[in-house]
Formats: C-alpha cells, structure tokens, sequence
C-alpha cells in the first residue's frame, strides 16, 4: 500500500489497519510504519489506544514519530512537552512534519512565530515534491491568518489550497473542510459569504463551522440547532464544550433569548474553571456576552480583563467580539470616551472586518448600532507590507509591480506629497531621473486613482501596516505591535525610503522590546536577525543558565567566525 496516498485519500481506517497488520509480525522493525500508523491513528482519534498497543514507542523514536508525538501532547495540553518534543524533533531532521509539529507547539506562546514554522513546513513539503502536505500547511495557515486578523490572507492562503487539492484529486475529508472553513469565516468577516461553502458534516469542526456560516447568513435558528447537534455528539469533555456553549449563546442573541443566553452562559463560565486558558476563555466570553446587555456595569471589568488576554494571544475574532460588547457597555453607562478608547485599543482586531463581519462577530444590530457609528469608515487603501508585499483597494487585491509598492511607500511617509525630484530621489536614490519617476507615476495611476499630481500624493484615506507600526510602539503598546509584526519592511526591496524606513521601525521595535522587558518576544525576533548587538543586548538581561543564552552565544560564534 502507498501509504502516503492512502493518507491523502483520506483511507486513514484501511491505511491504520494495514499496518497493524504488518506490525504484529515484527512490531518494532519497521520506523516508516509505526510514523504512518501513528498519524492514521491521529485522524481517527484512536492514539491513546495505538499508543497503549505499542508502549515502546516513546522510547527513543525516530524524528517523525517525535514530531506526531509532539502533537499529541499539544492536543493534550502538556504545552511544554510538546514544544520540547517538536524542538528535538527538528534538530534532528528538518523536514514538513517536524516544521509543522513546531508550529502546533508554537501557536499559543506565539501565533507569529507559529506561522513562520508553518511557511517553513509549506517550504519543506514543496521541496520534497510532497503537494499533499503543502495542502496541509495551507490550510493550516488560513486558520491561523483567520485568529491573527489577517482574513484577505486566509482567503488567499484556503482557496490556493483548495486549487492544489483539485488539482492534485486530494481527497483527504478534514484537510478539504479545513480549507473550505478557513475560506468561509474569510468570507464572512471580509462581508462576501453568499452561501455556505461545502463541508463534510460529520466530522465535528465542520458542524461547528456549519453552524456559524448559518448564523452570518441570517439563519440563527439553523446555527442553533448545528450547534446543538454537536453538542450531543461530543464526548463528556469540559474543554471541547465551552467554544460550542459560547456559539449558543451568540445564537440565542440573535434570537432575542437574552434570559436563555445568560442562564447558558452561566453554565459555560463554571464548566470553564479550571480548564486551559483558551478554553477558559471562551467559558468567561460566553457568559460576558448576555451581561454586558443585561447588566452592562457588572460586565465592564471582567470584558476588559478579557479583552487584554485576547490581545495579548492574539485571538483576533475574540478580541473583536470582546471590544465591540465592552464597547457596548461603556456607551450604555454614558462613558463614549471608553468606548473610544476601547475600540481604538483592539484596532487591529477590528480594522479588517466589513461591517457584515462587525455584526457577525457582535450580534443584533439594533444592540451595536451606537457601537459602530464610532467605527470609522475603512480605508480604501490598505497596505501590508511588514513581511509582505499585499495591496488592497476598496476590499479588493490589487497587484502591482515592486516598484509602485516602493513609490506607495514613498507617498505614505510624506502625505503632503512629493515633487518628481523628490520621489525619484527616495525611490531611485542619487541616480534617480524625475522623467522616470514621472513615467512610473502614471503607471502606478492607471491602477490607482487615488494617486494624485502636483505634488504627488495619495487622495482619500490610507491605513499602512508599517505606519500603524510606529505609532503603537511610540505609545508604548508594544502588544498591538507585536500583533501586527510580521517581518521586515518590503523584505527584497532597496530603495533608499525602503531601507531607511525598515532600519528606523527595526531599531524602534528592537528599543522597545528591551525597555518593557519584553525578553522571550526579544529573543524570537533575533533568532531571526544578524544583528550582534541586538544580540548582545539581550545577553546582557538573560541570566547566566538561560537555555536561550546558548542559542545566542552559538549565532554570535558562527557570526564572527564568517567575517
């Protein structure tokens, strides 16, 4: 059997089958069918027993069977053992499933550095000629881009998905309703789901997911009862309720049963005890939500401690839902200028959702409708350029060539406009021509028209990742910063306001990282940098038997042993 087809087929109780079979003639002698037997286990939900069938198996495994070991000490919650498991696992052979494992481990402590771990197995799978786990990587990375805020890229990353799985007649259930989810709450939040894509209904996440796609379709009943359904399907087990209770209760809003809501929400908050924090979380979420309408001066600090934790994850739907209904509270107690503050404060999580996403995440637009006439009107320019190169215009993508995202910085930086002198200067350095960067400057406008002349500038209102940047980290909101980080200024790029911009935000971000003490995010961002002295900044506040010390002192050796 193939059983690398067999797992891309979705044949995960006929692949697990045949190498149990095969094991129980020489169960240890065979690395490659212990890993796949493993990981079939996994889809099926069956590893406890597989693990109990084979108790030697945690006994010096190969770095595969690691990586999937790793996975289900996540799922689990033995955070650290996961991490650790993952980490050795990848130093020992770096490869898609050990990169992918990494990113599982990774995604609580730091959803960005998960993700720099989920585009290093995506790499890793293209590199090995393994298209069915490049599949995997995306669907896993529109989920991911989903909690960070970033829907324009969840929708990319599921339906280039979805176009490798047909192309390729993957038939693997759950990596299909992964990517067909991802692209349907993309949908939803960006304001354009017309109908429910299409989804395997019995595996649980896809019910779940059912049931919110009803609910942003107007249908609160059909939501109700999905969440139902798999309320009653899921085993006993506290943790998997609380985001399915929290749902209910969204439901019953809509429906107008506050009573209901809060009388399940209750429930939700005292199930959630005791549990991980994201699952708390959702328990505390489910019960604030009715509260804050009800009783919006019992809701307000509890929403606002949760809000802060939302933030910091980042979870960037919860955190939009938490703002809009604190928000909600704060203006129901005649405090608009906390309201303000509140929405400004979760920014992030909000800026990229239509006004349909707005009310989806909120509830009844008859309780929220103060709420969002304090949102301003989006932008119609949106550029991500922080490890990016995106563009969108009027909620819409829009390509354009290096050298236009070059002359788009150009013209954030100096919204009083720029002469064509100056712009060649900035964009093409000493060697600039002012014909030139007329030339290109009507190109650009022809896929623009919010670039106008005399000077040249930008008309109409313009939100730039790498602006919002600076201004959260010299308010000292080194959090919202963090959430919006994802790597350097137009990385390939060398125009003179390029480099000159990438270097001022690097530095910025790299003072405030060690003036908050912000050790762990520190470390993360040099990992990633030749820069010795950020380097040794950091050295200087790790205590002696810090394990990262180690890491550290090993990039400053081979740094200088290669000048």
């Amino acid at each position: 059997m193939n059983l690398e087809a067999a797992w891309g087929a979705g044949q995960h109780q006929e692949g697990l089958a045949w190498c149990l079979e095969r094991l129980g003639q020489s169960p240890a002698s065979d690395l490659l069918l212990l890993r796949y037997a493993l990981e079939f286990a996994l889809e099926l939900g069956q590893e406890g027993a597989f693990l109990e069938q084979f108790p030697g198996l945690t006994q010096n495994p190969g770095p595969e069977i690691q990586a999937l070991l790793s996975q289900i000490a996540w799922q689990r919650g033995q955070l650290s053992q996961a991490l650790e498991l993952a980490q050795q696992a990848y130093q020992q052979s770096p490869g898609f499933l050990t990169a992918y494992a990494l990113a599982t481990a990774t995604f609580l402590r730091s959803p960005h550095e998960a993700e720099r771990w989920l585009r290093e197995a995506l790499r890793q799978a293209e590199a090995a000629g393994q298209p069915q786990r490049a599949v995997q990587a995306a669907a896993a990375l529109a989920l991911l881009e989903v909690a960070l805020g970033v829907y324009a890229q969840a929708e990319v990353w599921a339906a280039w998905g979805l176009r490798v799985a047909e192309s390729i007649g993957l038939k693997h259930p759950s990596l299909r309703n992964t990517l067909n989810i991802a692209w349907g709450y993309a949908q939803i939040l960006g304001g354009r789901l017309e109908v429910p894509p299409p989804l395997e209904i019995k595996h649980p996440d896809a019910l779940l997911a059912q049931g919110d796609f009803w609910l942003a379709l107007g249908q609160a009943e059909a939501a109700l009862e999905a969440y139902a359904t798999m309320d009653d399907q899921l085993s006993p087990i506290r943790a998997r309720r609380l985001p399915i209770l929290a749902r209910k209760v969204r439901a019953l809003l809509e429906l107008g049963r506050l009573e209901e809501a809060l009388v399940l929400g209750l429930e939700a908050r005292v199930l959630g005890t005791e549990t991980l924090d994201t699952f708390r979380d959702w328990g505390e979420l489910a019960y604030l939500l009715p509260v804050s309408l009800l009783n919006p001066s019992e809701a307000v600090e509890p929403l606002a401690e949760l809000l802060g934790r939302f933030l910091r994850r980042p979870s960037a739907p919860r955190a939009a839902m938490a703002a809009l209904h604190l928000a909600r509270a704060y203006l129901s107690l005649g405090l608009e200028a906390r309201a303000r503050a509140t929405l400004a404060e979760a920014s992030w999580a909000l800026e990229g959702l239509s006004a349909e996403g707005r009310a989806f995440l909120a509830g009844p637009t008859a309780f929220f409708r103060e709420v969002f006439g304090l949102l301003e009107p989006a932008p119609k320019l949106r550029l991500h350029f922080l490890g990016g190169e995106t563009v969108w215009l009027e909620g819409a993508p829009l390509q354009l060539t290096p050298r236009h995202r070059e002359i788009l910085v150009a013209l954030v930086l100096n919204p009083a406009g720029l002469s064509a002198e100056q712009l060649a200067l900035r964009v093409w350095g000493e060697g600039g021509r002012p014909e030139v960067a007329k030339a290109e400057v009507q190109r650009l406008r022809q896929r623009l028209p919010l670039v106008v002349g005399r000077p040249y500038r930008l008309s109409g209102r313009v939100w730039a990742d790498f602006v919002e940047l600076r201004e959260r980290l010299l308010r000292g909101n080194l959090q919202g910063a963090m959430a919006l980080y994802g790597g350097p200024l137009l990385p390939g790029s060398e125009a003179p306001v390029v480099t000159e911009a990438r270097e001022e935000t690097s530095s910025l971000l790299k003072k405030t990282l060690l003036s908050q003490g912000a050790i762990q995010q520190a470390f993360e961002l040099a990992m990633q940098e030749e820069d010795p002295e950020f380097w040794q900044a950091i050295l200087t506040q790790l205590h002696p038997g810090d394990p990262r010390r180690v890491l550290l002192e090993a990039r400053w050796q081979r740094f200088w042993s290669a000048v």
